[in-house]
């Protein structure tokens, strides 16, 4: 979800289970996510974000796990194997990144470069890679200044 929306930290954290709204076109079922405020849009004139159907998948088995009342998508999920009713601090996402990417083996060295807008980074330059231009980028990072954007950009194509 993270990637497919390019949410920041503080967005992700704040999505909430409501807001989740599932669609049937043509046969297929995907879902989107009303982020309700974000860094540009304080006014709270909120945004839908669509979800791949990888994504839209993954969500769905998510919820199905996910208490009865629970208020937030992104939670957390203790030692015992219990699911948190309160939200992820935003804090919290860098870590879980890390954790994700030492149990998938990577070195250390690429570890300590992964952040909490690393899942940002990562579908911005892709969106790059695609070929979208530089107001789709900003569009859908919800960039309101094109030196933030190219600050993601700039290391595109540097080896690990």
């Amino acid at each position: 979800m993270a990637y497919d929306t390019l949410c920041r930290r503080t967005e992700l954290v704040s999505l909430q289970v409501r807001d989740v709204k599932i669609n049937i076109q043509n046969g297929t079922e995907t879902s989107s996510i009303l982020l309700r405020k974000s860094k540009t849009d304080q006014d709270s004139t909120g945004k839908w974000l669509h979800l791949s159907q990888r994504a839209h998948l993954a969500l769905v088995e998510w919820m199905k796990e996910l208490p009865e009342g629970q208020e937030y998508l992104m939670v957390g999920i203790n030692r015992g194997g219990r699911i948190s009713f309160s939200n992820l601090g935003s804090g919290q996402v860098n870590r879980i990144y890390k954790r994700i990417a030492r149990n998938a083996g990577l070195n250390e060295s690429v570890i300590k470069r992964i952040s909490g807008h690393s899942m940002r980074v990562g579908a911005a330059q892709d969106l790059l890679n695609s070929g979208a231009s530089m107001p789709i980028i900003m569009q859908r990072g919800r960039w309101s200044k094109t030196d933030t954007v190219m600050r993601y950009l700039e290391h595109i194509g540097c080896a690990s």
